[in-house]
């Protein structure tokens, strides 16, 4: 039978429910040996549940799974994936940075021992011997950290190819490119064209659609748990892919709704008529490990969005911006004022500089405190032997931003995501900052509080603060930003501004 004919694995009427959600809807897919087979969809489409139902993570709640012939109800684990011939490789590859190569590969497959000893010569010998059926050049005795961002990638293939106990039917790629930069990305997917022509079937999870031609055969789209785009690569149009991607508009409009948060005036005094025309946030030439002479402004008032696939520098920047980060070259200014280069978080924020991070709960909040401490907590002499005007303020803020339940002892780690995220920003916001940075603000966050956020927002930039907004979600950017910088490669490949700024244009722009 020719290479592509013989389907390898197939999902029929696939489906989950977390939490009463339907997060994968009645999913049929077929994966063929020796085609590499693309799976797209924005951020929370359904595709890392897909992967995790095929890789024996998670069990469906209804549906069927096949591979290589077998049906199946459900995948009950990883190890019983692996002996049916699934094998998968994640974005992050499974390797310690102290450890050599050939300690990370042995601390999956076992180490060879004799008498209770490691026989250190012939793991030697069994690595390289993996590492050259893979034409790799790397001496198993490198550390691990390192490797460049493609020979981790690699690495991390031979391991999840060698946990495979049976003949390998399936590979699985789940958003490995997204690590690598494009120039490595290309031999790495060279690599696993090989392995598709050899009769392996390739399923790669990709938001790339570059990657896409001259390798994949086939691609499937799901929206919102849902297949709704099934064909060969050969009959796509690019645009009508990412019109199926994104789907129709759901986005909130812009500005705050009519009269609301008016009394958020009273915690963030209007800036003066000279200061309306500043540049609150100033980067000049930024170098860091992503980022390359990355320049751009953000004036006093302005909401100004920043889009990008992960590679794309969209999660190192908010980390420099913070002071989590030390950048390699450049200078940042914040209300014309430079701030030194390695500043840490308090210098950053003495000058002005806020920044809302995207993991809530760690970097974010502290979950053993109350609302009421954490609001205070990044300037507590503010009520210093105050306690009654502290009790009115936070009292006024909680009002103000709408946190549920509405007691500020209540514990930080107790409130809903979407009430950790306005508890958050308005701890930043109380200390009326020149720049607030947000980092995916809307993520995982319920359309009430969405809308919330939103409102506050324009709020905070009609008081005057210039807002920069990252997320991976170009309909939340397109539902309050007036202009978006779109990221690739560590670089500007556009501004948007005006009409330009909806969810098809950002997103064209970010899949190209």
């Amino acid at each position: 039978m020719a290479a592509g004919s013989t389907i390898c694995a197939e999902t029929r009427g696939l489906a989950k429910v977390f939490a009463g959600r339907q997060v994968l809807r009645g999913v049929n897919l077929e994966i063929r040996a020796g085609e590499i087979h693309a799976l797209l969809g924005a951020n929370g489409s359904g595709k890392s549940t897909l992967v995790k139902l095929l890789t024996g993570v998670y069990q469906p709640d209804g549906g069927v799974i096949a591979i290589g012939g077998r049906e199946v109800a459900a995948i009950a684990s990883p190890h019983v994936a692996s002996s049916l011939g699934v094998a998968v490789v994640h974005q992050e590859a499974p390797l310690i940075d102290s450890f050599s190569v050939a300690e990370c590969i042995a601390q999956f497959r076992g180490y060879p021992t004799q008498g209770g000893r490691i026989l250190w010569a012939r793991l030697d010998r069994e690595v390289r011997a993996m590492l050259a059926r893979f034409d790799l050049a790397i001496d198993p005795q490198t550390l691990a950290g390192r490797l460049s961002a493609a020979e981790r990638a690699l690495v991390a293939m031979i391991i999840a190819l060698d946990r495979v106990r049976s003949d390998l039917r399936l590979l699985i790629l789940d958003e490995v490119t997204a690590a690598l930069p494009r120039n490595q990305a290309e031999p790495y997917l060279d690599r696993v064209a090989e392995l598709a022509r050899s009769g392996v079937a390739v399923l790669m999870v990709t938001h790339r659609l570059a990657e896409l031609h001259g390798r994949a055969s086939s691609a499937t789209v799901l929206r919102d748990g849902a297949v709704v785009y099934d064909a060969k690569v050969s009959e796509i149009d690019e645009a009508h892919l990412v019109e199926e991607m994104v789907g129709p508009s759901n986005e909130d409009p812009k500005g705050p709704s009519d009269g609301a948060h008016a009394g958020l005036r009273a915690i963030l005094p209007q800036r003066s008529r000279e200061a309306a025309s500043a540049i609150a946030l100033s980067v000049q030439g930024l170098e860091g490990a992503t980022l390359r002479n990355l320049s751009f402004e953000v004036r006093d008032g302005e909401i100004l969005g920043i889009a990008g696939l992960s590679d794309s520098g969209v999660t190192e920047l908010p980390k420099i911006l913070a002071g989590l980060d030390a950048p390699a070259g450049g200078r940042i200014s914040v209300g014309g004022t430079a701030v030194p280069r390695g500043a840490t978080p308090r210098k950053l924020i003495e000058a002005g500089m806020a920044v809302l991070p995207a993991d809530r709960l760690r970097s974010g909040g502290i979950a053993s405190l109350s609302v009421a401490e954490n609001v205070l907590l990044p300037d507590l002499t503010r009520f210093w032997m105050k306690p009654r005007g502290e009790l009115e303020f936070v009292q006024r803020i909680v009002r103000l931003f709408d946190v549920r339940p509405g007691a500020p002892a209540t514990l930080f780690g107790k409130l809903s995501g979407g009430n950790q995220q306005k508890a958050i920003l308005a701890k930043w916001l109380a200390l009326n900052p020149r720049v607030l940075v947000l980092d995916d603000p809307t993520s995982g966050v319920d359309p009430a509080a969405r809308r919330k956020i939103f409102e506050l927002l324009h709020e905070a930039a009609a008081s005057g603060i210039g807002v920069l907004a990252f997320s991976t979600e170009p309909e939340q950017l397109a539902a309050f930003c007036s202009r978006v910088l779109i990221l690739r490669d560590g670089a500007i490949a556009a501004e948007l501004a005006g009409d330009a700024v909806d969810r098809k244009t950002i997103s064209r722009w970010c899949y190209a």
